[in-house]
């Protein structure tokens, strides 16, 4: 498959995967995601997954967390590895 079938699906997917999170995730407000984190924090047990409640409780507890934030720094690592697929020799 050509680079760029493969460059668009990566970018798709996360740019569609992203709008629907932000848009069926309560993530509105900070008190919104503060109680999804407390929820999600419930639902699972912390020490089979130390880095979810890492996640939860240092960042996204934290006052001024903004979810959308994450899209620039993601779509980043992604255009930085589809960049270095690029200028490598490969198959």
């Amino acid at each position: 498959m050509p680079f760029a079938a493969h460059a668009f699906s990566i970018l798709d997917g996360y740019v569609y995967g992203f709008a629907l999170q932000e848009t069926t995730m309560p993530l509105g407000t900070e008190a919104e995601t503060a109680a999804m984190a407390r929820m999600m924090l419930a639902r699972f047990p912390v020490d089979d997954y130390p880095h979810l409640a890492e996640l939860t409780i240092e960042h996204i507890l934290r006052p001024g967390y903004d979810y959308a934030a994450e899209f620039e720094y993601g779509l980043d690592l992604i255009l930085d590895g589809l960049e270095r697929a690029l200028a490598s020799p490969g198959p």
